[in-house]
């Protein structure tokens, strides 16, 4: 499984796409999500809002979860879909996002660009969860 600081020479087509990163590894990250969201189907302003939201949330897990994280890509029945996993914690209370010197706004960026935005807390970690519904509704098959 190659590291996001590891450029693919192909789309990472399969299907699910898995990869470990860290902040180092944040632009390659985000041209192989750019990548993956082509063969996947997303086109234009979609694509470009699924890049930005998986590169926004795995900022975040790097930032305020654990130094490694890792990203799943995958098909979800009609759906792209982007799973960024930490090692860290959620509070239980809502973050300000937008206070002075506080957090950015990455979790409402996803939320406002993707179709549904899930978290899951765990005694492992945490999981954000990104979904964005598919042009065709026809998951493309593996090349």
């Amino acid at each position: 499984m190659p590291s996001a600081s590891e450029q693919p020479s192909t789309p990472p087509g399969a299907v699910p796409y898995a990869v470990s990163f860290s902040a180092d590894g944040l632009r390659q990250l985000r041209h192989a999500v750019a990548a993956w969201a082509a063969w996947a189907g997303l086109q234009g302003q979609r694509a470009a809002d699924f890049v930005i939201a998986v590169h926004e949330i795995a900022t975040n897990a790097i930032q305020h979860g654990s130094p490694v994280a890792r990203l799943a890509l995958q098909i979800a029945g009609t759906s792209a879909q982007a799973e960024v996993r930490d090692s860290g914690h959620w509070p239980l209370e809502p973050l300000a996002a937008t206070a002075p010197g506080g957090l950015g706004m990455g979790l409402q960026v996803a939320r406002r660009v993707c179709d549904q935005v899930t978290i899951r807390r765990g005694a492992n970690g945490s999981a954000v969860i990104l979904q964005m519904s598919l042009p065709d509704k026809t998951p493309p098959t593996r090349g």
